[in-house]
C-alpha cells in the first residue's frame, strides 16, 4: 500500500458518509475506482428505496467513461462486495461486476458483519485472480463507527416466521397435534435457539431445536395438547436460559421414566383403573406458569394463532 492508496480509501469513506439509508439494515457504503492516483469513477450506496437501491460498486463502475481503463484500475470499497447468493439477479452482484470489469486489485474497508456472508466476497474475488487487501485498522474503525447501526442489525439472527401470521387459524388434529413452523434467518441460529408454546399464562418449551436448511431457512415442530389461542415463540437463550431448558428436559425424562415404570407394574389392573393411575401422574410435559419469558431468554419472533377444534362426527 502506498500513500495515494490511503487518500483514495478516505475518499471512499467520504462517499459512504453521503449515504442516507431508509433502514438500519442498509449499510453506508462508498466506492472509488482509480488508476494510480487518478479517480475514474466513484459512488455510494442508494437509500434502499425502490429505484434507489444500487450498490456503491455498481454506481462507481457505471460512472467510468473509458472502460478500457479498468484493466489498470484499483477499486476501493468500504464494505466487502456482495456475492450471487444475496442478489435476486446473480449477474448484478458486486463481485460479478468487478470480475467483468477485470480490475487488477480491490481494497476492502471491512468484511460483511453478517456471519452467513462474511468472507465470501473476498474469497470470490481471490478465486477470480483479483488481488485483495484490507483497509488499515484506523480507517476500518472509522467505517465501523459510521455503520454502527447496520453492524448491530446484521449481528442479530434476523429470524422471521413465514408460514403463519398472527390471527390465523390452523388445524392440528389431523397431524397428531403437531404443526411445523417455518421461517428464514439472516445469521444461522445455533443450539441456543428454541421454540416455546404458550397458552394464557402457561408455557411449554418444545422438544426440538430449530432445524436449518439451504436458502437461510429454518423449521421446528410444535406439539399441541389443547385447542384455542396459542402463542408460538422462537427464543434465544444465554447460559441461564440453557440451564432452564436442560432442567425442564430432565423433568420430562423423569416423568416419562416414572410413567413407564408404573405402567409396567400395574399391567394386571383393569383398563379404567389403569387410566386413573396414569392420570394421577400428570403430563409428561408440564406447563410453566409465567406471564412473560423469564430472564435468560431473548425473544426472536412470535405469532399468535388459533388452533381449531376438530369437526364433530357426521350424523
Amino acid at each position: 500500500m502506498n500513500p495515494s492508496d490511503e487518500i483514495l480509501m478516505i475518499r471512499a469513506i467520504e462517499q459512504a458518509e453521503q449515504c442516507r439509508p431508509i433502514a438500519d439494515r442498509i449499510p453506508k457504503v462508498g466506492a472509488v475506482i482509480a488508476v494510480g492516483d487518478t479517480v475514474i469513477g466513484m459512488g455510494h450506496r442508494g437509500t434502499g428505496q425502490p429505484g434507489d437501491d444500487d450498490h456503491a460498486e455498481m454506481v462507481a463502475l457505471r460512472g467510468v467513461a473509458d472502460r478500457a481503463e479498468l484493466a489498470k484500475a484499483t477499486v476501493y470499497t468500504t464494505l466487502e462486495p456482495c456475492t450471487p447468493e444475496v442478489r435476486s439477479d446473480p449477474l448484478t452482484c458486486c463481485t460479478e461486476l468487478i470480475r467483468q470489469a477485470e480490475v487488477k486489485k480491490v481494497f476492502i474497508g471491512i468484511l460483511d458483519p453478517n456471519q452467513g456472508v462474511r468472507g465470501k466476497g473476498l474469497w470470490e474475488l481471490q478465486e477470480r485472480g483479483i488481488e485483495v487487501e484490507l483497509f488499515p485498522p484506523h480507517l476500518a474503525r472509522r467505517i465501523r463507527i459510521l455503520n454502527d447501526k447496520f453492524i448491530r442489525e446484521q449481528r442479530k439472527l434476523g429470524i422471521r416466521i413465514t408460514n403463519l401470521e398472527s390471527g390465523q387459524t390452523i388445524r392440528t388434529d389431523d397431524k397428531d397435534g403437531v404443526f411445523e413452523l417455518e421461517g428464514t434467518f439472516l445469521n444461522e441460529p445455533g443450539k441456543d435457539v428454541f421454540a416455546f408454546l404458550g397458552k394464557d399464562t402457561r408455557w411449554w418449551p418444545q422438544p426440538y431445536s430449530l432445524s436449518v436448511s439451504e436458502g437461510n431457512r429454518w423449521s421446528v415442530k410444535f406439539h399441541f395438547g389443547t385447542y384455542g389461542v396459542h402463542t408460538l415463540a422462537i427464543v434465544r437463550s444465554n447460559e441461564l436460559g440453557l440451564a432452564f431448558i436442560e432442567f425442564y428436559r430432565k423433568v420430562v425424562w423423569s416423568n416419562r421414566d416414572r410413567r413407564k415404570l408404573v405402567t409396567e407394574h400395574v399391567r394386571h389392573v383393569a383398563p379404567e383403573e389403569l387410566h386413573g393411575i396414569v392420570h394421577i401422574l400428570g403430563f409428561d410435559y408440564p406447563s410453566i406458569d409465567m406471564t412473560r419469558l423469564p430472564k435468560g431468554f431473548e425473544l426472536q419472533a412470535q405469532v399468535e394463532i388459533n388452533v381449531m377444534n376438530p369437526p364433530g362426527p357426521s350424523k
